[in-house]
């Protein structure tokens, strides 16, 4: 009777077990799962964030202020909320708050660039002239510089680029 006790006591602790260890590879599973979708993600946001670094998606809230140069056409702003609501739900606060400076110093940078006439044109198209020295036009373009670099920085660290790139 002891030994029938014994193999039952096994048994149902080694079932336990294979239950457990089931149950543990379904939870690591799904949690593998959700940590791969969520940095797919976050790596096609923050590209589509780089893509769209300029000062057309700037954080300057309204249209009617002199010298506004956010978004200005209804796709503008569209492309602006569907950025704001996917930065918000899988970016970080200290990328929003990196993109939003970098935005910020891309109109500005525009701004001087459109005021002061330091652009030449490509067709339709103006570009930043070359050779410039006006120290408001050199403070602008490194800020814009800085803010960008600073973006790239932080959006490399948290997909963790360089550290894929090793192996």
């Amino acid at each position: 009777m002891g030994a029938l006790i014994g193999v039952v006591i096994g048994g149902v602790i080694a079932l336990g077990g294979g239950v457990l260890t089931a149950w543990l590879q379904a939870r690591h599973q799904r949690k593998a799962t959700r940590s791969k979708d969520l940095w797919d993600r976050r790596a096609a946001l923050y590209l589509d964030l780089l893509l769209h670094l300029d000062g057309t998606l700037t954080f300057a809230t309204d249209p009617l202020v002199p010298g506004y140069y956010g978004p200005k056409t209804p796709e503008q702003f569209q492309l602006q909320r569907e950025l704001t609501a996917r930065i918000s739900l899988f970016g970080s606060p200290t990328v929003r708050e990196l993109w939003e400076a970098a935005t910020e110093a891309a109109a500005d940078f525009d701004a001087c660039i459109c005021e002061g006439s330091f652009y030449q044109r490509d067709g339709d198209r103006m570009l930043p002239a070359v050779g410039v020295t006006d120290p408001e036009y050199l403070r602008f373009e490194s800020a814009k510089q800085r803010t960008e670099r600073g973006l790239i920085q932080r959006l490399r660290h948290e997909i963790d680029v360089d550290e894929h790139l090793k192996g």
